[in-house]
């Protein structure tokens, strides 16, 4: 598959999406923008240019390229409103997930930009959905950050199947009553991390600080009652854990019965910190392009959201035809594939159809919404047939 037909691949999926207003030359520079992201694992305009001079998809020169991806940063079609939301709200439709689980957390662009960010958890991975985001280090000017958060829960709830079950997850910054508020007025659920110094009560009315439920690593503790007495009490549970080996402990608000499920699940969460490597660092390399303008970052950020889902689509497909081999049932090390995420699967694939392997066409679905990480799931695999001692026929995905 040489790179003309993965443009063609990419702009049919984008055809298939795109809200109706977003007129046809913005639709093949959209294309063009997320190939080129793909191909030179990077954002910056000038970085976009060159892989796609590379890919001899036009006659143009890099300089022109480069002017032609910077055209693309002052369309106002491209939207995330327009031409990333449509395709997040259809295929969480598709994948007719039994429960979703939502990350929200802040990261930055150096000492540019604070970005707000929504991503749904996918087999160890985040896929972004949503975002807000305004100047570093100057005040807020109008709306304050609470207004913001609860206009992104808004936004992020038009894009949700119905019927799902929702459960957020989030850091410390969101333990509070203002967050768990915004959460109730949609019945989600809802699994935090708070301060140790949060203030319980169980139902006799013992009152006392989180941290103070366990005093050593190795201990835990889970109660049944209400939190944050100063701002009036919400009725909860609360879950306090002291892994051994870690320097602090984890406390954790949730309006789901105590279990300790909860805190593994809560582990999921970091898999938006790996969404922002893949901006920043790994995948797109966000923070080395020279992209100031909010306005313009805005339409770059639509760009690498799109690359990821795309990244992802791949990843999925490679995970599905890894999943379908039998093992032999004799290895006794860790296999190839439970080194590599869905992203890292994905990126190589998308690199060998940029190669021109004629058997590789893409497959735009997300299937195993309810499988677990997929780390997990390709050594559960090995594992069973290891156990067994002979091969699994099948394994679903």
């Amino acid at each position: 598959m040489a790179a003309a037909t993965v443009y063609s691949e990419i702009h049919r999926l984008l055809n298939q999406h795109l809200d109706p207003r977003v007129d046809p030359s913005t639709r093949e520079r959209l294309a063009l923008l997320v190939l080129g992201i793909l191909d030179a694992r990077s954002a910056a305009p000038a970085q976009v240019a060159q892989a796609l001079h590379s890919l001899g998809l036009s006659g143009a020169t890099t300089e022109s390229i480069e002017r032609r991806i910077r055209r693309i940063e002052n369309d106002p079609e491209l939207s995330a409103a327009l031409c990333l939301h449509p395709l997040a709200r259809q295929h969480l439709l598709w994948g007719r997930p039994r429960e979703l689980l939502l990350v929200l957390d802040p990261t930055c662009k150096e000492d540019q930009v604070e970005m707000l960010s929504v991503a749904v958890w996918y087999r160890g991975r985040a896929l972004p959905l949503a975002w807000a985001f305004w100047q570093a280090n100057t005040p807020l000017r109008g709306e304050r950050f609470w207004a913001r958060t609860k206009a992104l829960l808004e936004l992020v709830a038009t894009l949700l199947p119905k019927g799902v079950p929702i459960t957020w997850l989030a850091d410390r910054a969101f333990g509070t009553p203002q967050f768990i508020d915004l959460l109730s007025t949609h019945r989600w659920h809802y699994l935090v991390r708070v301060q140790g110094q949060t203030t319980w009560r169980d139902r006799r009315g013992v009152e006392g600080q989180a941290r103070h439920l366990v005093r050593l690593p190795g201990q835990r503790a889970k109660r049944r009652g209400q939190v944050f007495k100063k701002r009036g009490w919400r009725t909860a549970s609360l879950l306090v854990y002291w892994g051994r080996g870690y320097h602090d402990l984890l406390c954790l608000v949730t309006d789901l019965p105590a279990k300790w499920y909860l805190v593994r699940l809560y582990r999921r969460r970091y898999a938006i910190e790996t969404l922002f490597r893949d901006y920043k660092s790994y995948g797109w390399r966000w923070e080395q392009g020279q992209v100031r303008d909010p306005e313009h970052l805005e339409r770059l950020l639509v760009g690498m959201a799109l690359a990821t889902w795309i990244v992802l689509f791949i990843g999925t497909q490679v995970a599905t035809e890894l999943l379908a081999k039998p093992p032999t049932g004799k290895r006794r090390t860790r296999p190839w594939a439970a080194k590599h995420s869905l992203f890292s699967l994905g990126l190589q694939r998308v690199q060998q159809m940029l190669k021109g392997d004629p058997s590789l066409r893409p497959q735009w679905q997300l299937t195993a919404w309810d499988a677990p990480n997929w780390e997990e799931q390709i050594l559960a695999h090995y594992l069973y047939a290891f156990i067994i001692g002979g091969q699994k026929t099948s394994c679903s995905c």
